[in-house]
């Protein structure tokens, strides 16, 4: 059997996808957000309360030096005008029965409530000099603002306590952060998502020139965006000039390839004719050893002229149209070996790869070549449809013919190995197609065909990302 193959090409490397810098942007920008809202939410905790109970307790000095006022005026008067005066001096809220508005007046042994304490009674702590303010529990579970004022003599040692309701300004707080919390966490979540639309709007030329580079290993030719931001125009351009070097390097490949074919040539066919030369000298033996030496030069110059063939194809920017170019492909092989009766079955989708054209045309060439010239009567070619999201194209040829030995299939694709010496060729149909499958970095597999008995090559070449 004539067939060349190669061993399964290596895996590439995995790749160590770094984080997104997008995502890593978002999440720096959310946390500074957070940060900055939690600092906002506790500031706006904080200051309410500071700023309704420095009301209040202005209110309440302004209340004690009112009864201080009205007091000192009573103060000589007879029994009893004390209290009226106390009592005249301050509004309606120090007269309605546990208001949370209350006041005690202190003059010596006289003591003085308000109305609004009822037969209720605070258990004050001894009046210091000059004001004093504390925070304590007061009638039917109340929790009071308390502002104590003792006035030196002439007053008698005079000392002024009045109260206001805590409670009231624990609900109206308790109001305000549930509000607060509901509008910071919206104002947040349309901070995030305005942040995160920004970040992709200027990430936008990056993901541009990510695509330029795919396209450029698609094989497709590179169109870049002149417009781009400053900072990211300098890549786009260096894209750009790798892209034009690119191009200029693997033409000189393809020309200097070229120039070593012809160069190559007509030594070649001297010492071809020096060869039969000696045969007609009579020197059988020598002219063989030759023949075999320049049938080996040659298929070494055919092998590695495909090989700079391969890696010096331009980008064409046109892709792999499955279907219809494997259709016409398989005509073209039915017709090179039309003196048999050959079936050349397709299962084949009609989708587009991003592949170069070319390349596949050369590769599955090869393996329908291959497999014809081994095939009693059928050669089966399937291609998987590998969807929209797929990252690799799989394909299989299979034939009826004799198949290989073990021991030959673990040798396909060797350059030159020949399993029968009477068939034309020189072995290089399947080492081109591990060529062609190691430099898109996929494998090929060699086996023996279930459906048919024959050989059975699978071929996995991983897609460029989308």
């Amino acid at each position: 059997m004539s067939s060349a193959a190669g061993p399964e090409a290596g895996r590439t490397p995995a790749r160590r996808r770094a984080g997104s810098l997008r995502n890593r942007l978002s999440l720096a920008l959310a946390l500074v957000l957070l940060a900055a809202g939690g600092l906002l939410a506790f500031a706006l905790q904080e200051f309410p309360r500071r700023l309704v109970e420095d009301y209040m307790l202005s209110r309440l000095e302004h209340d004690a030096d009112h009864l201080y006022a009205r007091v000192l005026e009573a103060a000589d008067g007879p029994p009893g005008a004390l209290a009226a005066a106390a009592d005249q001096a301050v509004g309606a809220p120090y007269r309605l029965p546990l208001s949370g508005h209350y006041f005690i007046v202190q003059r010596g042994a006289e003591r003085i409530l308000s109305r609004s304490l009822w037969d209720e009674e605070l258990a004050l702590p001894p009046a210091a000099e000059g004001a004093q303010i504390l925070r304590m529990g007061g009638p039917a579970g109340q929790k009071l603002l308390v502002y104590t004022k003792r006035f030196a003599p002439p007053g008698e040692g005079i000392a002024i306590t009045v109260t206001d309701d805590l409670g009231r300004l624990d609900d109206a707080i308790d109001r305000f952060r549930e509000r607060m919390a509901i509008g910071l966490a919206l104002a947040l979540g349309l901070l995030l998502l305005l942040q995160r639309r920004l970040l992709v709007h200027g990430l936008a030329p990056l993901g541009a020139a990510a695509e330029a580079c795919r396209r450029l290993e698609r094989g497709e030719r590179l169109v870049l965006d002149t417009e781009a931001p400053a900072e990211v125009r300098p890549m786009l351009e260096a894209l750009d000039r790798l892209s034009r070097h690119q191009v200029q390097r693997l033409g000189r490949i393809r020309h200097a390839a070229g120039n070593l074919s012809h160069a190559l040539k007509t030594p070649l066919a001297v010492l071809g004719q020096a060869t039969d030369e000696l045969a007609a000298r009579g020197e059988g033996e020598l002219a063989g050893r030759m023949r075999v030496e320049l049938a080996t030069m040659r298929a070494t110059i055919e092998r590695e002229l495909r090989r700079a063939r391969l890696a010096g194809g331009d980008p064409s920017g046109e892709g792999f149209e499955a279907r219809t170019q494997l259709t016409a492909l398989s005509d073209a092989i039915r017709r090179l070996h039309r003196e048999r009766t050959l079936q050349i079955e397709l299962a084949v989708p009609a989708r587009r790869f991003p592949l170069d054209r070319e390349d596949m045309l050369e590769l599955f060439g090869n393996l329908l070549d291959n497999a014809c010239k081994w095939a009693r009567q059928r050669v089966i070619l399937t291609l998987a449809d590998p969807g929209a999201t797929a990252e690799s194209l799989e394909a299989s040829v299979e034939d009826d013919g004799p198949g290989a030995d073990a021991a030959v299939l673990e040798r396909l694709g060797t350059a030159g190995l020949r399993s029968d010496e009477g068939r034309p060729g020189h072995g290089l149909g399947l080492a081109i197609v591990a060529d062609i499958v190691a430099q898109y970095g996929g494998s090929a597999h060699y086996g023996r065909s279930e459906a048919l008995g024959g050989l059975r090559v699978d071929v996995r070449l991983p897609l460029p990302p989308h």
